[in-house]
């Protein structure tokens, strides 16, 4: 069961899955602050983004812009 674990941790600590949602969070903020935008269109905004990235880093992509578009 650990060894699992540490792949998954790995798997999502990885220097470009953590670019990824650094970069989808600024995103979603801005998308957020923004009168008008909502968190549903920020997902729709980033399906043709993440359409041709890897799943771990795709998925990342829209759960964060999707959080931080909804905390802003």
């Amino acid at each position: 069961m650990s060894g699992v674990l540490a792949q998954a941790f790995w798997l999502v600590f990885d220097p470009y899955v953590l670019w990824v949602i650094f970069a989808s969070a600024i995103f979603g903020l801005f998308v957020g602050a923004v009168p008008g935008l909502t968190a549903t269109m920020a997902t729709a905004l980033l399906v043709p983004v993440t359409f041709f990235m890897p799943p771990v880093p795709a998925i990342a992509s829209i759960v964060t812009a999707t959080a931080m578009a909804i905390f802003a």
